[in-house]
């Protein structure tokens, strides 16, 4: 069975569950924009490319994260009531990650009001830090701001909102990852974002190598989901530079890079590589059908692939999970879901007594 493309059959037929999904979608998932930007790659993926199903788990862990950080409620609200949120019907349904954390800190950005957080993962020793995508009229102005500007190391360019939204995150964004530090034993230390929030994880991991700032013993791990292209082949070549230096010095496990691009997604394919922009990670993964691929090096442009798999060719009843693919749907998990809980909950006015009842009555809608 090839997917996709799959046989016209399996593409077009959905379950009641996908057709109401799909029926519910308010946000962009810039299908459209894959369908007029992005390339399909001449190489085609196949089982033996799997990805081994503990860093499907892994990643779909840390995507918890990427994909809570557009919360317009305070995240430390949300740690608070965990129990009641993640009932069913409730935000954090299904969020596991989020057992047992601890909130390190949690900011807006001086520019533009990026949501950034970091929590401590007692049981695996990592500090993950967050960063929110694209969620404001504000954001969204950055975005298009696609000419480069010089990177203040000299090597490359960069895109120009991206770096200002960066710049208005760093300092807070250091200072936060000094205090996990502090405060507790960790062993590593994980940036995660999707889509624009990707981008700057990707600036922030370049600041941490370049300035030295990660401690002998201490790994660094990037996980970032339906990121965009970030800046020049001279950056790209920089960025690489820092992480096969800081491999050399700490071993080549110290540091590990995930960047996951999805089956319709248009974003990685953003801004076009006519224009310059080239990708950070040379080996992205590639998920389809609920399953992740690795990716030649070859291929790190490309944001669409075949995928030849026999895996399934025995079951007819079959069907792939979120089959058309598009932005919002990473990690086995629908973001526009959450966006809406997540806004019923805002309106239900949370730090005020009551909220819980006025919760259930905005959640009555088809979820």
């Amino acid at each position: 069975m090839i997917l996709p493309c799959l046989p016209s059959s399996k593409q077009d037929v959905l379950t009641a569950e996908q057709l109401q999904m799909y029926a519910s979608e308010k946000l962009e998932n810039f299908r459209w924009i894959s369908k007029i930007v992005a390339t399909y790659s001449t190489y085609t993926l196949t089982d033996a490319d799997f990805a081994p199903e503990s860093l499907y788990q892994e990643l779909a862990e840390l995507g918890q994260f990427a994909e809570v950080a557009y919360s317009a409620v305070p995240i430390d609200f949300l740690l608070n009531n965990l129990a009641i949120l993640r009932r069913p019907g409730y935000p954090l349904e299904n969020y596991e990650a989020f057992n047992d954390i601890i909130l390190v800190d949690s900011f807006r950005g001086s520019f533009a009001d990026l949501p950034v957080y970091t929590v401590y993962r007692p049981h695996s020793e990592q500090l993950v830090l967050a960063i929110s995508g694209t969620s404001s009229v504000k954001q969204a102005l950055q975005d298009l701001r696609v000419l480069r500007t010089s990177h203040p190391r000299g090597r490359g360019t960069v895109h120009t909102g991206f770096w200002y939204l960066y710049q208005g995150v760093k300092t807070q964004a250091l200072q936060a990852i000094q205090k996990g530090l502090s405060d507790h034993s960790v062993k590593e230390l994980v940036l995660t974002g999707h889509s624009m929030g990707g981008c700057i994880a990707y600036l922030l991991c370049m600041d941490l190598l370049a300035e030295d700032l990660i401690a002998d013993g201490l790994k660094l791990q990037i996980a970032v989901f339906g990121a965009p292209r970030t800046g020049d082949s001279d950056l790209v070549e920089y960025y690489q530079d820092l992480v096969a230096s800081y491999r050399e010095r700490q071993g080549r496990d110290a540091f590990r890079e995930y960047s996951v691009k999805g089956y319709n997604d248009g974003v990685p394919a953003l801004p076009p590589a006519r224009l310059g922009y080239r990708h950070f990670c040379k080996e992205p993964i590639y998920t389809v059908g609920g399953k992740l691929y690795r990716t030649p090096a070859t291929e790190s442009e490309h944001a669409l692939f075949h995928v030849l798999s026999d895996s399934n060719d025995g079951d007819q009843s079959f069907t792939p999970i979120f089959p058309r693919g598009g932005h919002n749907y990473y990690n086995g998990r629908d973001l526009e879901r959450f966006a809406r809980r997540i806004a019923w909950l805002d309106r239900a006015k949370p730090t005020e007594q009551g909220w819980e009842d006025r919760y259930t009555a905005l959640s009555t809608h088809i979820d």
